[in-house]
């Protein structure tokens, strides 16, 4: 009796200080998955900043710990379905015991400025130093999962200051972290769009700020393929996470880069997420918790048609208003985070009748049903939330699209979620439309000034081609992304190899060109798109970052 007297004081003594009781997370890296404790575990994360209320800025004077609101949103973050977050800069140790206690998981950026110069010994030593600093005391902390070490590198600075010290600065930065705090993954959040050319095989994870801007490889591929290939890219060796995807809703905009309605943000947002999915991702950061008034310069006005203000899952009123409240995005995302459809992936081919399922489940979901043109073809109950795996056989007659109507129910038998995956399956394999490109100059952009994209498309019978053929030549140039062409096919739909040319100029600031092609393709239901692309360099450039 007296044995177990102490141990109950003990444990009682344990809480009193701490103030939570939980195993030490164990993080591995393996079959391109995060694993915690053993487990896979699907990154649910929701971008956050502190700080960044009406009336403040998160980077400039003195940053306050704001705990009280930082508390308020954590649980309505948790409460919303989210299992982590993803912050740009460092928290503060008391920030950390909040996030801790929260039971969310964290993707911790670290305050590394992207326009710095990688190689001047100064700026390398005051980068080392502030790393040092937060790992001090942020090593204390198993909630973080993930170190970001800089976000979204421009192309021009890190050609001026070297490939060379970019990917010195970044192995250091690892280094150091590995060895403050081992098995945490470190890796920064590139840009998609302008950070294509970078190997990413140097960091523990690959991480892209995702956006569908219809630009681009965007046009060209699709949001879905372009991502996807973005992991090909980099020979799918390690997990893909997302660290940004979203849709602001201020007043005007241009493309889908502002001027979005309510609902075009909470549809946009699903479109995302199920895009992303079916890329590979494993981890997903939505961008964002709360609109930043600061982004325009003026942190006390929200200006309407600065589109970076206006991203938020919830608004404030006005300056005064520190709580805020929900957009219809906040419940759209936290209804549609309940069942996961990890596999199998919409708009994807299956060559074999055996179609993998593999889901993410909440506590809430207790049974899954799939259905095809009405008639139940699996059912099966879930015993636990998290990492689901199985497999659906179907009897097919040659190629199909079909429909997968998937049904998510709960204890009581009530439907919490339906989504549907268009898939084409055959029991066998068989030969698709293609698309190549070949592009000139194809290995040195110093060997013109002119660029051709030459497209083959070679059709299949049965397979309609569905709209213009879209080309692209993304120069990566700041922000912009280059030009675009669009070539009309309907004169030429009945050819069994249709051929296009297109001319782009090329800049002398561009040091690496994403030359792109595609276009739509329909069978039936199914819709996909077929294309191709190809990275070239200036000069040998390309080495300096990894690309051979």
């Amino acid at each position: 009796m007296k044995k177990e007297i102490l141990i109950f004081i003990a444990m009682f003594l344990a809480v009193s200080v701490f103030g939570y009781s939980q195993s030490k997370t164990k993080i591995e890296i393996k079959d391109n998955w995060y694993y915690l404790n053993g487990e896979r575990y699907f990154i649910k994360a929701i971008g956050y900043e502190i700080g960044a209320r009406p009336g403040q800025h998160p980077y400039k004077g003195k940053r306050t710990d704001d705990l009280d609101l930082m508390k308020f949103d954590l649980k309505v973050i948790k409460d919303a379905g989210y299992n982590a977050i993803r912050t740009w800069s460092q928290f503060s140790e008391p920030q950390l015991k909040l996030v801790q206690n929260s039971g969310l998981k964290l993707i911790m950026g670290i305050d590394v400025d992207p326009e710095g110069d990688y190689g001047e010994p100064q700026f390398v030593k005051n980068t080392e130093s502030s790393v040092k600093n937060v790992m001090s005391y942020s090593k204390k902390y198993d909630c973080i999962i993930t170190y970001l070490i800089l976000n979204e590198p421009q192309t021009d600075h890190v050609h001026n200051v070297s490939g060379k010290a970019f990917v010195s600065l970044q192995k250091h930065l690892m280094d150091i972290i590995h060895k403050e705090h081992p098995g945490i993954p470190v890796t920064i959040s590139a840009n998609a769009m302008i950070s294509d050319y970078i190997d990413e095989n140097i960091f523990d994870v690959y991480a892209y700020n995702c956006y569908d801007h219809a630009e681009a490889q965007t046009a060209t591929i699709g949001f879905k393929d372009y991502i996807k290939g973005l992991n090909e890219l980099n020979g799918l060796k390690k997990p893909l996470i997302a660290t940004e995807f979203g849709y602001s809703v201020s007043h005007k905009g241009f493309g889908r880069y502002g001027g979005n309605t309510l609902e075009q943000q909470s549809k946009g947002l699903i479109s995302n997420y199920r895009d992303l999915l079916d890329a590979g991702v494993v981890g997903m950061c939505s961008f964002y918790y709360a609109d930043g008034w600061w982004k325009g310069g003026d942190p006390y006005y929200h200006n309407s048609e600065m589109p970076e203000e206006w991203f938020g899952f919830w608004g404030y009123s006005d300056v005064n208003d520190k709580y805020g409240s929900p957009r219809p995005v906040w419940s759209a995302m936290r209804d549609y985070m309940k069942a996961l459809i990890i596999s199998p992936k919409n708009n994807t081919i299956y060559t074999s009748p055996k179609i993998p399922i593999e889901l993410y489940t909440d506590n809430q979901i207790k049974k899954v049903v799939v259905k095809v043109n009405d008639k139940i073809v699996y059912s099966k109950n879930i015993t636990k939330e998290g990492y689901f795996a199985d497999q659906l056989t179907l009897a097919l007659k040659g190629i199909e699209d079909l429909e997968l109507a998937f049904e998510f129910y709960d204890k009581n038998n009530k439907l919490l979620k339906t989504e549907s995956i268009q898939v084409l399956a055959s029991d066998k394999a068989f030969e698709l439309p293609k698309l190549s490109i070949e592009v000139t100059p194809g290995n040195d952009l110093n060997a013109g000034k002119i660029a051709s994209i030459k497209t083959k498309i070679e059709t299949k019978e049965n397979f309609k081609l569905l709209d213009d053929l879209r080309v692209s030549f993304n120069t990566h140039v700041g922000w912009e992304v280059g030009p675009q062409a669009s070539i009309s096919l309907k004169d030429q739909l009945d050819k069994k190899v249709i051929l296009s040319e297109s001319f782009f100029n090329i800049p002398d600031n561009c040091w690496v060109a994403n030359a792109s092609a595609g276009v739509s393709v329909q069978y039936g239901k199914f819709v996909f798109r077929i294309h191709d692309q190809k990275l070239i360099f200036r000069g040998d450039w390309g080495k300096e970052v990894g690309r051979k």
